[in-house]
Parts: C-alpha cells; sequence; structure tokens
C-alpha cells in the first residue's frame, strides 16, 4: 500500500525549548524513528504546517482538506500527525466534509515527544499504519484516530486525559478497532452519507466553517442577564452544555427568555448536556420540553466537538434555523439517538 504521512506538528514532533515543549522535527524525522513502517507501506512525506494543536484554526483544517484532495489519487491511504488537544475537533471537521473522499483518513499523535525514550509515539505511529492495511484490506474509508491500541470514529471521538497514555475515548459509540496480540482487528464501519450537501461541496476549495459559534456551560445560579449578554452579541448560534439529559433552568433565573430572545433574532440554541454519557432527551422532564417550546433544539448523542464541528460546517451553507434542523441528521454515523 502507498501511503501519505503528513505531519503538522503536536507532541509528537515537539522537543524541550527555552519557553517549553513546541512541536520542530518533520514528518521525515518522525518516520525515520519507527522503521517499522516502512516494511508495512510505501511512504511518502507531506509537511503542512508545524503547530501545537492548541494554535489550530478552521483555516488549518482547510490547508489539510487541500493537502488530502491535491493527493486524492496518488495515495491509498492517509496518516496525519497531529497534536491531541483538539485532535477531536480536526478528526470530526473532517469527517463532515471527506465523506465523498473514497480513502481511508487516520490521525494519530502521542502524549510523550517522540523523541522521548519512554514515547508511545512510536506505538501509536506503528500502530495506525496496522490499522491502515487492515482498513485498505476491508475496502473500508472515512475518518478515525489511532491513539493507545484502539481505533475510535473520527466524530465520536473526545480527548478525556490531559496526563495519561490512554488519552482518547469514544464517545456513545463503539470503538471501530483494537490491537489484539499485536494485529489490528476491525469490528465497526460506520454509516456515511455519501450524498447530503457533498454536491455543494465538490470544489473543496471552497469549504468554509463558521466560527461565530458561542459555547457556555450552566452552573446552579447561572444568571439569566448573562445569558441575555450572550444573545446581544448575535453569534449565530448558542450552545448550552446542561444538566442531566438536557435539563435547562427556568426557576430562580428564567434563561427560557434568552432562548426565545435568539430564536427571534434567528439564533440558534442547541443544548447539550454537561454528562460524560447518557446524550440529550429534552422530551423526558418538562426543564428540557420548555426549551424545546421556547425554541432550542437538541443535541443529541453528539459528543461537544461534533455539535461545535457540525455547526461549523453546517452555517457557511444555510441559514441557521435550517441548520439546527439539519443537527439531527446522520451525516456520517456522528449521531444516533434521535428523540421522536
Amino acid at each position: 500500500m502507498k501511503i501519505l504521512l503528513i505531519s503538522t506538528g503536536g507532541t509528537i514532533a515537539s522537543k524541550p525549548g527555552e519557553d517549553g515543549l513546541a512541536p520542530v522535527e518533520q514528518g521525515e524525522a518522525l518516520a525515520a524513528q519507527v522503521p517499522g513502517i516502512s516494511e508495512i507501506a510505501d511512504i511518502e512525506i507531506f509537511n503542512v504546517f508545524s503547530k501545537d494543536s492548541s494554535n489550530m484554526h478552521p483555516d488549518d483544517w482547510l490547508a489539510i482538506i487541500k493537502a488530502l484532495y491535491l493527493n486524492r489519487e496518488k495515495f491509498d491511504g492517509f496518516i496525519i500527525t497531529h497534536g491531541t488537544d483538539t485532535m477531536a475537533y480536526t478528526s470530526s471537521a473532517l469527517s463532515f466534509v471527506l465523506r465523498d473522499f473514497d480513502k481511508p483518513v487516520i490521525l494519530t499523535g502521542s502524549m510523550l515527544p517522540m523523541s522521548y525514550e519512554e514515547t508511545d509515539a512510536k506505538y501509536n505511529l506503528e500502530n495506525s499504519f496496522k490499522f491502515m492495511r487492515a482498513l485498505l484490506d476491508r475496502g473500508q474509508n472515512g475518518v478515525s484516530i489511532c491513539f493507545a491500541a484502539k481505533l475510535i470514529h473520527g466524530p465520536r471521538a473526545k480527548k478525556i486525559s490531559a496526563k495519561k497514555i490512554d488519552a482518547f475515548n469514544s464517545v456513545f459509540y463503539d470503538d471501530l478497532g483494537r490491537l489484539e496480540n499485536g494485529k489490528a482487528v476491525i469490528a465497526k464501519k460506520p454509516f456515511i452519507d455519501r450524498a447530503t450537501l457533498c454536491s455543494s461541496s465538490k470544489n473543496k476549495s471552497a469549504v468554509r466553517f463558521a466560527n461565530d459559534i458561542m459555547p457556555v456551560k450552566i452552573f446552579p445560579g447561572f444568571r439569566a442577564h448573562y445569558f441575555d449578554r450572550m444573545v446581544d452579541l448575535k453569534p449565530a448560534a448558542i450552545v448550552a452544555e446542561c444538566f442531566g439529559l438536557g435539563g435547562f433552568p427556568f426557576m430562580g433565573e428564567n434563561l427560557l427568555s434568552g432562548i426565545k430572545r435568539a430564536t427571534s433574532l434567528g439564533i440558534l440554541t442547541v443544548i447539550t448536556t454537561q454528562c460524560p454519557e447518557g446524550g440529550v432527551d429534552l422530551a423526558t422532564y418538562d426543564v428540557g420540553q420548555k426549551s424545546l417550546k421556547s425554541g432550542a433544539v437538541s443535541g443529541f448523542d453528539m459528543g461537544f466537538e461534533a455539535i461545535i464541528t457540525k455547526l461549523m460546517y453546517l452555517l457557511p451553507l444555510m441559514p441557521a434555523d435550517q441548520a439546527g434542523e439539519m443537527l439531527s441528521h446522520n451525516f456520517c454515523d456522528e449521531v444516533g439517538k434521535v428523540e421522536i
């Protein structure tokens, strides 16, 4: 198999400097330190940029997308080395845009730099090539993350630890694959809608991501006045991380009036949950139903990163109210539990 290794920086490419760790190594240096991968694939390198992923911007996603499409016909698959801090955002954003891309894309990185003796970088990078071989053998594409012997579906990934080697989990979704006795085993094939909105983005140079989205984490006593001030800023969408199944307070501090005013101004309000498991069901309690009746929409069982990047993908293509309706549409197995 012929694989393009795309380097973007991150911890995997970092070395200690005067101000701490910073990405300095290019893809050639990374590949040279994992000789086993050249036995698995014929490899070429493409260095897009070198950034700590905390500095990632939607324009950087566009640079990665451009690199993928420029090299689409030359390679069987693509492996992207990336910083871990925003890897789940990148994998989710790419998942929405690359639904009509007929080659597998795997993101990987590490919690410790490649240059460290105890690094997990070599393990993750070599496993990425093993999973790539397994995907190609199955004729399976899509975007995924390889980390700590797991293959995680792109729009379902979440970084759960800032220190542990096993830093990523799959949100409300099974892992796509696992390493078993050194062999990559694929257990799941995600659904991918290769038609809806794909025709509008055939020219990938025209893809845009909105960033006028405002997240807010609700807490007991959160002032309705603050929510009103957010509405005054007129973002395209507000994503509210609420309680339990999506409980949005209306007693003491009544935030519902803020949702109503946002709706009247064409601002979309999305309700998600602070809980790591279970997703949102706004039909169960009155604190959910009242927010629906006020004009909010549910984030269902999507992870936070998927909600944000899905909105970033949808909002340049349609008005906010239509984007709210499309939030429940399953583009690439990023949403599975839709309330009736």
